[in-house]
């Protein structure tokens, strides 16, 4: 039955994906913008809630409404592969990638159709275009950057941040929203030390649901004189408090709408 439900949920979203992907390419060419988001950009936003419907995640965020008007940056903890569609769930929101992503089929195509900011961590360059990107980008729709790095184990624990991220914020003065992803149960969702079609096809084959919650913080508005490791700490701390809290709130967590 797994084996079953594993194949027919991924050869569907394939088709969804394709056909999405289609009309994004399509989309870019044209000039069009709806509520000040490229045109091009709602299709992925119309994906992620088909997605969250087809493999039974059950997901809440109170502070949608907030997110969907945020402009600026968002930082979100890093746990999933999930953690990229639920905040497409909400609105198009854009991203820093590693620069490998720009030639992955399908994914790669749309990312680059929707103003994703490419950075080859390994070259300075690249680093230093991509800060320059991102300082100088439109703050609507919101960009999210995970400051973490990367996704690490234990799933549990909130990793270190990189202070990059809030060193761009300060010296441009662009506001950021820390957000936190909950997941029940997590060990399906967590993407660690393994191939991604590992993770996928363990996701794809459980029958759920899932409980999915994303907590949004206080915005920080941050300027060119805030030592950027003291925010991030800030950041991180704050952070932490809600994954250590959301430990006595698992009857909260599976209450998902």
């Amino acid at each position: 039955m797994n084996l079953l439900r594993g194949i027919g949920r991924l050869t569907i979203f394939a088709l969804a994906l394709a056909l999405t992907t289609i009309i994004i390419l399509t989309a870019a060419w044209l000039p069009v913008r709806i509520r000040s988001v490229r045109l091009s950009a709602w299709p992925t936003t119309l994906l992620a809630r088909f997605f969250t419907r087809l493999f039974n995640v059950q997901y809440t965020c109170a502070e949608a409404d907030k997110i969907r008007r945020r402009q600026g940056f968002i930082f979100p903890n890093h746990t999933s592969f999930l953690d990229i569609v639920l905040l497409l769930h909400i609105v198009p929101v854009r991203f820093l990638a590693k620069s490998e992503i720009r030639r992955w089929p399908f994914i790669g195509w749309i990312a680059r159709a929707v103003d994703t900011v490419f950075v080859d961590r390994g070259d300075k360059s690249s680093r230093s275009q991509a800060r320059m990107a991102i300082t100088n980008i439109d703050p609507f729709p919101p960009v999210a950057l995970f400051p973490e790095g990367g996704i690490f184990v234990p799933a549990e624990k909130l990793h270190p941040f990189r202070y990059g991220a809030f060193e761009i914020a300060a010296r441009g003065s662009i506001p950021f929203m820390p957000v936190v992803f909950l997941y029940e149960p997590l060990d399906v969702v967590f993407w660690g030390d393994e191939p991604l079609l590992t993770a996928v096809w363990r996701f794809a084959t459980y029958p759920g649901p899932i409980h999915a919650r994303l907590f949004a913080l206080k915005v920080v508005h941050p300027q060119p004189e805030d030592n950027p490791r003291q925010l991030a700490l800030e950041a991180h701390g704050a952070m932490e408090a809600i994954l250590t809290y959301s430990g006595h709130e698992d009857e909260a967590l599976k209450s998902g709408i």
